[in-house]
């Protein structure tokens, strides 16, 4: 009968522990990571167009906000019908001695996805005929999307943007 009682209350206590969506927000204590930022010894404004001439440079579109923020997007054909979508995300932001630039990336998986549908009307004890319409759809469908947090990542986008500014 211990034994019985013991075995329960671990299977529960095992059920507990695995169930439930995982919380993202609980685990955010809001330290600076450095892979997200970087200072430089410049005026934002002029730190802000060097990071779009690297965006620009590499393929991205640009989208801006206002003088100190912009987003650079980037598509890539995955397979025939699924294709990913890497955005970067730009804040220049003045400090007493340069500015900060802070980068966070995203990264976006699509699938095309078709639905059928079929349509049919008639009255059988009336009139044996049926009438039908089949249509299809494509819909795009997003299937994950994560912040990118390779280290390298940033490391490379911060020595393009030093490397700009060296021009």
């Amino acid at each position: 009968m211990r034994y019985q009682w013991f075995s329960l209350i671990l299977i529960l206590l095992l059920l507990t522990s695995c169930g439930g969506p995982r919380v993202y927000a609980e685990n955010e204590n809001f330290k600076s990571d450095s892979r997200y930022h970087r200072d430089f010894q410049l005026d934002s404004s002029t730190l802000c167009d060097a990071a779009q001439r690297v965006l620009l440079g590499d393929g991205y579109v640009i989208t801006k906000g206002d003088d100190q923020t912009l987003t650079g997007s980037k598509e890539f054909q995955v397979k025939e019908k699924s294709h990913a979508i890497l955005q970067v995300y730009v804040t220049c932001s003045q400090r007493t001695n340069g500015s900060t630039l802070f980068v966070t990336a995203t990264e976006e998986h699509f699938d095309i996805k078709t639905s059928r549908k079929i349509t049919l009307l008639g009255v059988p004890i009336v009139a044996p005929i049926s009438l039908g319409t089949r249509s299809e759809t494509d819909n795009q469908v997003k299937t994950r999307g994560e912040t990118v947090t390779e280290r390298n990542f940033y490391n490379r986008f911060y020595q393009a943007v030093q490397q700009e500014l060296s021009h």
